[in-house]
């Protein structure tokens, strides 16, 4: 089915652009007093990571790629006047990003498409394409996914570019999505439906095809007009292999309709948190980060003037994390698993000297790599407001292919870094100039990184001092695995090189329910169950899919399991977990089933009991008389005196009472009881008689459940009288007092500093047995 769309209006387009022009807020002024802070640039630590198995379309998967797919045909458009546009505009130029590709409203029904019966359900697949668009990309809105049900985006013919599967209402949470930009102007939708499921209408409410009127993948068709960057004084960087690790840490940025530059920055723990760093006059919203396209390694691999660039490796969706419009300064954070050669450049938040020789890696016009030469010429240039918070920049030349010219910048090579050559430090990020092949003499600005650091309400100095992490830390290792209570976590944080262990009560028998939810795009998460620290793996969750989700059932023998997240690929991504336990309720779940014990150590467990009655009096715990999901124990004195009972140590917050009585309680009235007398545990003590019967309860105080021990133990009074120990009051103890007599010693009862005459009656009135 062919038919032809209007294009959406252009209004959108042009106010974003005249707001990007407006003059930038002044900052505040660095302290020469401020403390140094250097992030060293660096390569992946240790071993790489695997890089993903890319992900197919819903076609290829299901077997049914072959069959063509109907489309809907964008009409071609009228390149010139979007250049013209941007002309007038400034497009590129005066802190402006480069406009590539203009939003096309497309109007679209279930019945466009074409469905197709296949395993599990039905798949619905449709294209749109335009003959003349040099690119395309899809943004779709208004996405809700019933359970079962997923779209993928993807552009037939271009390698790499499947994005998805997409749940629910998408990895952003806001209902939308984005495709991929790539050198092709054909774009497939693919809507799954299990069986069993409802598809009356579209899960989404609307498509933007975004109509690429610039060539930005110019030299990947072997083509040199269109997007190709305008002058022929451009520098490769793989004719300067000193540069490569930046050059493998430098980024295209693909966002919306626009392109600038980037690079892949260090933080000062160098933890391989996914940070790139840009302009702020690029990106400064969440919802251009979430629709940035990250481009690596478009360049040439060769040094040679014949040579041809690759498409490199594309992943799209990213976070803003800060932005500074002072000092035109972005960082932001991918999402999806970076390609495993990335490299990580290293920064500094000092103030550089004029003179400083240094470099730029960059996008010009939008195309492949390129690499600049020159020095720092000036302490403050007029990008924005204050001035000096930007540095200027003058261009030199270099020899490659034989022949001397000079490097320079072009729109899209905004946010690209300036570096320091003594160290390949970044310090400033490309925000305007006048530089071009007609002008190499054209000063450039660069927004100040040390400002942006420096200044302490930008946070910047926070983010780069490592990547954020959860409220479970530090749980890194099996030895410091984090004790939690069934429940569900959100917001967690795995990394490559900082995994999670986790300790989960479960009673023998009972058998563990876990689940976990994150995008596997964004990094393959994976699980393993231990019983012991070093022991042997129980059971092992490596699928390559959305979320994991197990059962368990626990017959190691430990009431205790370990639970392993970690990342098979990538360096960090995030996720939340629940686990639940299901166990029968214990046989001393009410009192009328007590366990009988006397002194001495008990272990219990309140996994699956219920609440009983009754409740607890006012002030017997900290909430209130709530004792909830408790066990009972019948408890006989073995002596007269003092007994203790503790549930100190346990891993659950614990309330504790006692009841009077050789039957259970009817009322309110107890004996003792005990709430946080020992951090989160309970201490209770009454006197008994050998013999006595009395129920200790154990529950808690918010209905919590775990294990712990329950201890007992029983204090018979002193026996006044028997100085020599021996349980009696005797003849040696007689003569033990008059031995002591008129001085101080064991025999002075009375406590006066005086064996005398009333010890001696204190003595004669214990004579016998002791108690």
């Amino acid at each position: 089915m062919i038919r032809t769309i209007a294009p959406a209006t252009l209004a959108a387009f042009l106010a974003t652009l005249s707001t990007a022009m407006a003059e930038r807020p002044s900052g505040e002024t660095p302290s020469e007093a401020r403390v140094v802070i250097e992030a060293d640039g660096h390569g992946v630590r240790g071993q790489a990571w695997q890089d993903p198995t890319p992900t197919l379309t819903l076609g290829a998967e299901l077997g049914v790629d072959m069959i063509p797919a109907p489309a809907v045909l964008v009409p071609d458009m009228d390149h010139q006047m979007f250049f013209d546009e941007d002309e007038a505009a400034g497009s590129g130029k005066l802190g402006t990003p480069l406009r590539f590709a203009v939003p096309v409203g497309v109007e679209l029904d279930v019945n466009d498409g074409q469905w197709l019966d296949v395993p599990g359900g039905r798949l619905w697949r449709l294209e749109l394409a335009s003959g003349a668009a040099w690119t395309a990309r899809l943004h779709v809105t208004g996405i809700n996914l019933p359970e079962g049900q997923q779209l993928r985006l993807s552009n037939p013919g271009a390698e790499d570019s499947v994005v998805g599967p997409i749940e629910g209402v998408g990895q952003f949470g806001d209902g939308s999505a984005w495709g991929m930009a790539m050198p092709t102007n054909r774009t497939l939708i693919e809507w799954f439906v299990p069986h069993g499921s409802a598809a009356d209408a579209l899960p989404f409410a609307g498509v933007d095809y975004y109509y690429g009127y610039r060539d930005i993948w110019a030299d990947v068709r072997q083509e040199l007009e269109g997007g190709v960057a305008v002058g022929s004084c451009h520098l490769d960087p793989v004719c300067f292999s000193t540069w490569s690790d930046e050059s493998n840490a430098t980024v295209r940025l693909l966002f919306s309709g626009f392109v600038c530059s980037g690079q892949l920055t260090a933080t000062t723990a160098a933890d391989e948190t996914p940070y790139v760093s840009t302009a702020n006059h690029c990106i400064s919203t969440q919802a251009e980060a979430n629709s940035c396209q990250f481009n690596f390694f478009y360049r040439r691999n060769t040094c040679a003037s014949s040579a041809t660039a690759s498409a490199g490796n594309s992943i799209t969706g990213g976070d803003l994390v800060r932005t500074y419009a002072a000092s035109d300064c972005t960082l932001l954070m991918i999402r999806p698993t970076l390609p495993s050669t990335v490299r990580w450049v290293g920064w500094t938040n000092q103030s550089i000297p004029t003179g400083t020789a240094s470099t730029c890696l960059h996008h010009p016009d939008g195309s492949y790599q390129r690499i600049s030469f020159g020095t720092k010429d000036a302490t403050s240039f007029n990008c924005g407001s204050p001035q000096t918070n930007y540095s200027r920049a003058l261009w030199s030349s270099a020899t490659q292919y034989g022949v001397t010219t000079t490097g320079v910048t072009e729109g899209g090579s905004s946010g690209s870094a300036f570096y320091r050559n003594s160290d390949k430090k970044m310090y400033g990020v490309l925000t305007c100039g006048a530089s071009a092949c007609s002008n190499t003499t054209g000063r450039d600005g660069y927004g100040r990184w040390d400002v942006a650091v420096n200044t302490s309400s930008t946070g910047f100095a926070t983010s780069l001092a490592a990547g954020a992490d959860d409220a479970l830390e530090d749980n890194d290792t099996c030895a410091t695995a984090r004790a939690i209570g069934p429940a569900t976590y959100t917001g967690l944080v795995v990394k490559r090189l900082d995994e999670d262990w986790y300790r989960l009560s479960v009673p023998v028998g009972a058998q563990l329910s876990v689940s976990m939810t994150y995008t596997h795009a964004n990094g393959d998460i994976d699980a393993q169950l231990f019983s012991a620290c070093g022991g042997s793996v129980l059971l092992d969750r490596n699928g390559n899919v959305n979320n994991e989700a197990f059962n368990y059932t626990n017959n190691t023998g430990a009431s205790e399991l370990l639970l392993r997240v970690y990342l098979s690929n990538d360096t960090r991504n995030e996720y939340s977990l629940t686990y639940s336990v299901s166990a029968p309720a214990p046989a001393n779940d009410n009192c009328s089933g007590a366990t009988a014990i006397g002194t001495g150590d008990v272990a219990f467990s309140t996994v699956g009991a219920t609440d009983s009655l009754p409740s607890l009096p006012s002030g017997c715990n900290s909430t209130g008389t709530t004792i909830g999901k408790d066990v009972w124990y019948r408890f006989t004195a073995a002596c007269s005196g003092t007994v203790e009972a503790s549930t100190c140590g346990a891993g659950f917050d614990t309330n504790l009472a006692v009841y009077p009585g050789a039957s259970c309680p009817s009322g309110t009235a107890v004996t003792a009881c005990s709430d946080n007398a020992c951090g989160t545990g309970s201490t209770a003590t009454w006197t008994v008689t050998a013999g006595s019967t009395w129920y200790i309860r154990i529950g808690s105080p918010t209905s919590a459940s775990g294990s712990g021990t329950l201890s007992v133990t029983c204090a018979a009074p002193p026996c006044t009288g028997d100085i020599n120990g021996d349980n009696g009051v005797d003849g040696i103890d007689l003569g033990l007092l008059l031995g002591q007599w008129g001085g101080s010693g064991t025999a002075d009862f009375n406590g006066d500093n005086l064996v005398d005459g009333l010890d001696l009656g204190v003595l004669l009135g214990a004579w016998g047995g002791c108690p």
